[in-house]
């Protein structure tokens, strides 16, 4: 539902930009030409690739909601950042495009004919509107979380400063100094392409899968530190794909649980991270039984520990394995739990003393390291009451 009203906040915002570009482009073009400056006409060329961007702006806001896929498992996120980095390339353009057309008034090449009134309307009817649209489009940007929205805003920002330059240029051409005009457009474009330049570094930086900040991180470790059944927790790496975010983290639990009871751990770990973490997408979460940061890899494998248990059972005929072994693999131990059911063949003494020679003959090997023996005393389940 979230993500429904954030998408339709991102198209409304780039709606109103849309139409608020094509009015303002036509109004400053015909205010520049009927007032003989080049500075707005720049500016209306700048309103021109408002288009453009909107248009990827648009694009780039419904491809990243698009729900995951098997082509893209983790999602489509990164739709805006690309998005975004076209929207950098297109402004740079621009903002070159203005400083060539222009540096023919400075070279000679051009006739500089000083602006009137009209263009001085045009320049600021148009800062004002775009500074309106810079605030606007910036603050449903951060609410929807989309780069693409929050870029084109930037965008506006620039269009907003744009139009300030060519309104002093404006000003002081008609004052005499008509060489002013011109140079403001060239300043406008030096804008332009500082802008573009700015925007599309950010998308660069965002493609590379960047980190979440301390508080972010902060907030994440509190929710695990948290959760019911987590001793510890350790290796937390989080990366940003466009509007998504995930996080990977390693949770320490008590060593000796089930796989199920360690499992339903990291699932509750895991559910509260999506409920209570300020934009997280998902959770990878690796369980640990102790802190193995720097943890060792045993090469002994389950079929040469229980050829080891099968060989110390070989003299006692009557004892049967009820549930395997159960390996503990630890940084320093390799422990091996039996479950043994010996009938009612057996008191407990005798059974005391069975368990001590298995003990004994599971240690030759030196391979295990602890070894716990248990008697099966039976099994019930609820419905067996009946």
């Amino acid at each position: 539902m979230e993500d429904k009203s954030t998408l339709a906040l991102g198209y409304k915002a780039t709606a109103i930009s849309t139409a608020s570009d094509i009015l303002l482009a036509i109004a400053k073009f015909i205010a520049g030409t009927l007032g003989n400056s080049s500075a707005l006409i720049a500016d209306a060329v700048h309103s021109v690739t408002d288009l453009a961007t909107d248009a990827v702006s648009f694009i780039s806001l419904k491809v990243s909601h698009l729900e995951p896929d098997e082509d893209h498992p983790y999602g489509h996120g990164k739709a805006e950042t690309i998005g975004t980095a076209i929207i950098g390339i297109i402004v740079m353009a621009v903002g070159a495009g203005i400083m060539w057309e222009e540096q023919k008034h400075f070279m000679g090449t051009g006739q500089i004919t000083p602006p009137t009134s009209i263009a001085v309307w045009g320049a600021a009817v148009s800062l004002v509107i775009k500074e309106f649209l810079f605030v606007y489009t910036l603050r449903v940007g951060n609410k929807a979380r989309s780069e693409s929205v929050i870029a084109n805003a930037w965008h506006h920002r620039s269009d907003s400063l744009s139009s300030l330059a060519a309104l002093v240029g404006i000003g002081g051409a008609m004052m005499g100094y008509r060489a002013m005009d011109p140079l403001a457009a060239v300043i406008v474009g030096l804008m332009i392409l500082h802008m573009g330049g700015q925007i599309g570094w950010g998308a660069m930086q965002n493609l590379m899968d960047p980190g979440l900040g301390p508080e972010e991180l902060m907030e994440i470790e509190t929710i695990v530190a948290q959760t019911p059944g987590v001793v510890h927790y350790h290796g937390v790496r989080s990366r940003k794909a466009g509007r998504d975010t995930f996080v990977d983290i390693h949770i320490q639990v008590e060593p000796r649980i089930s796989i199920s009871e360690a499992h339903n751990i990291a699932e509750t770990a895991r559910h509260e991270l999506k409920r209570k973490a300020r934009h997280l997408t998902d959770a990878m979460i690796h369980i640990d039984a102790e802190d193995d940061t720097e943890g060792r890899l045993y090469r002994d494998r389950r079929a040469q520990v229980e050829k080891i248990v099968n060989d110390a059972l070989a003299d006692f005929p009557t004892l049967r394995l009820t549930d395997g072994v159960v390996i503990h693999y630890f940084l320093q131990r390799l422990v091996a739990e039996v479950t043994l059911d010996s009938g009612d063949n057996l008191n407990v003494s005798d059974a005391k003393a069975i368990a001590a020679c298995i003990k004994e003959r599971l240690f030759a090997d030196g391979i295990i390291t602890e070894v716990v023996v248990r008697h099966d005393l039976g099994r019930w389940k609820k419905e067996d009451r009946q």
